[in-house]
């Protein structure tokens, strides 16, 4: 069985290496994803105070829960407003990377086992010079649905706010991996829901971080509650 799943495994490293492998899916993750973005029928909630701060020149940090990155980049155009992703450097993040790009949106790479204290810093200088950033405050390696101290860290140094996001579908799968990543089917209802914003401390204590930690956690899980209500209720 060992010999088996180191096989595997080769095989799986082999395919991660191949880049007529890796072209071929990246192609196809992103007319996938695009043909069910548009056939999904949106509502979008708290999106307009999200617009007047991009007027104004106020970015936001965008967080949400790693098993719902395939959509979140759909919330609104980019064009208009820079905006960047916080994303693994792990071939299989990096499919989706290549297609936020598409999108227009600016890639900042983390390391998946590191101390990734560069990209932070990259995250910041980007704040700060205007641009909003978004974050799967629970990724790229999980425990799922539970938030590292990044994002915190990341809006305390640079004052700009965080934006708790979720989303909800009528019809969608879960694949069998560690954050049970949503993947949208097409011809269904689709609610995105933007909460109130949340400023934590430059500086914290241990304990006022695991307080923030969990104050963030039930930020993002009341956006789903939302957004689920909206669905059923429709």
């Amino acid at each position: 069985m060992k010999a088996l799943q180191r096989r595997w495994r080769n095989f799986e490293i082999r395919m991660q290496k191949s880049a007529r492998v890796q072209g071929a899916l990246k192609a196809f993750y992103a007319r996938y994803v695009n043909f069910c973005a548009r056939r999904i029928r949106w509502e979008k909630l708290g999106l307009e105070s999200f617009e007047i701060d991009i007027a104004r020149g106020s970015p936001r940090i965008m967080c949400f829960w790693h098993e719902q990155l395939v959509m979140m980049p759909y919330l609104r155009g980019w064009d208009d407003h820079g905006a960047a992703a916080m994303v693994s450097r792990h071939a299989d993040a990096q499919v989706m990377a290549d297609h936020l790009r598409s999108l227009g949106l600016n890639i900042i790479e983390l390391g998946t086992s590191e101390i990734n204290t560069g990209p932070v810093r990259e995250a910041v200088r980007s704040l700060r010079a205007g641009n909003s950033l978004a974050i799967t405050v629970d990724g790229p390696m999980g425990p799922a649905r539970v938030p590292k101290e990044g994002a915190l860290v990341i809006s305390g140094l640079s004052q700009s706010p965080i934006m708790p996001a979720a989303y909800a579908l009528t019809h969608s799968l879960r694949l069998k991996t560690w954050d049970r990543m949503v993947i949208p089917l097409p011809w269904g209802r689709g609610v995105i829901a933007l909460g109130d914003c949340y400023q934590p401390k430059r500086k914290m204590t241990s304990e006022e971080m695991a307080d923030a930690i969990t104050h963030l956690t039930s930020l993002i899980e009341e956006q789903e509650r939302i957004c689920n209500a909206h669905l059923q209720n429709a």
